[in-house]
């Protein structure tokens, strides 16, 4: 059982998740209880500082009967991208930290299934992590817009005593498709279909018309198309992000189009740092995403063969680059 701290006296409005106040012990938190809290903790402090987010996947899921009950790992916000650095920023004033170390530049106005989504942060006060998403891998259409459309459609749920915004059951099958798709898990799929068919099965056509809206068509359309029945035209730029999307989902690496995308809307200085964060992932995301072994070693002999791999890597970046402004 993990432990945070407990504050005594009145609540302080404006604390941020994981303040202690003045007069503060240390209490034993069990991790579920610990989610719930956060969750509802995030929600309270991004309204104080009039910030919109989205409590996303977890119990929300299960309450709108689109997963089965089980416990959570750690909690899901989107936040409005206008607003979502300034969150980061408050969130870092009081000792929340980006576990990985995430290089995030200006989303491109046009949508984007490249550019990194979210920021998974820590606290020494709280033992679950909190994952701060800026956009959903997926949903094709611009960043704004998909977070406008589906802030206007929202709906609501209570945590741990809060009543915190979430999106409607549609628009959240609509997300959990896209993370089971992004994920290639056949069977978290398949059990969303037959969830979709069983609570969504009122109005087909809204499933098809909200995946129009938020650009999930390309991603979904074979899962889609067994469900409503619908065929679906894409447009040329819809085509291009498909295409990509599932470039994407098949490499375990980065695209060459990746870091062309993210070079150009970033300063010298963050392409310096995008660079060298490709070239040398931290061993944490080498072990996840490369099957890396947690020993020195196997460590080493995955940066060389990153560094010997490198010139090549950056010719197609290059190539990659010049295609777009092309």
């Amino acid at each position: 059982m993990a432990r945070t701290r407990r504050r005594e006296g009145s609540r302080t409005a404006a604390a941020p998740p994981g303040a202690p106040g003045p007069a503060s012990e240390l209490v034993p938190l069990p991790h579920n209880v610990a989610v719930e809290l956060l969750a509802a903790a995030v929600n309270d402090f991004a309204e104080l500082h009039g910030i919109r987010v989205l409590t996303i996947k977890g119990r929300v899921l299960a309450d709108q009967g689109l997963r089965a009950v089980r416990g959570s790992s750690d909690v899901d916000v989107l936040v409005d991208p206008s607003a979502f650095e300034r969150l980061w920023r408050l969130l870092r004033s009081s000792g929340w930290t980006d576990r990985d170390k995430a290089v995030l530049v200006e989303l491109p106005r046009e949508g984007s299934v490249l550019a990194p989504h979210a920021r998974t942060l820590e606290h020494p006060q709280w033992p679950c992590h909190l994952d701060l998403h800026r956009y959903y891998p997926g949903f094709l259409s611009p960043a704004q817009d998909v977070f406008d459309t589906l802030w206007e459609a929202r709906s609501t749920i209570e945590l741990a005593h809060r009543v915190c915004p979430v999106p409607s059951a549609t628009d959240h099958w609509l997300v959990a498709a896209l993370h089971a798709a992004r994920s290639r898990d056949a069977v978290q799929l398949l059990d969303l279909e037959e969830r979709a068919a069983e609570r969504l099965s009122a109005d087909m056509g809204d499933l098809s018309r909200r995946a129009v809206a938020t650009g999930a068509v390309g991603p979904l359309r074979d899962t889609l198309k067994r469900l409503t029945g619908d065929t679906f035209a894409l447009s040329p730029e819809a085509d291009r992000l498909t295409a990509l999307w599932r470039r994407r989902v098949e490499s375990p690496d980065d695209l060459p189009e990746t870091l062309a995308e993210q070079f150009a809307g970033a300063s010298w200085p963050a392409r310096a740092r995008l660079a060298a964060r490709k070239l040398v992932p931290s061993p944490r995301f080498a072990q996840a995403f490369f099957g890396v072994a947690d020993d020195p070693l196997s460590l080493l002999r995955f940066y060389l063969r990153r560094i010997v791999t490198a010139p090549a890597k950056l010719l197609r970046i290059l190539e990659a680059a010049r295609r777009r402004r092309s």
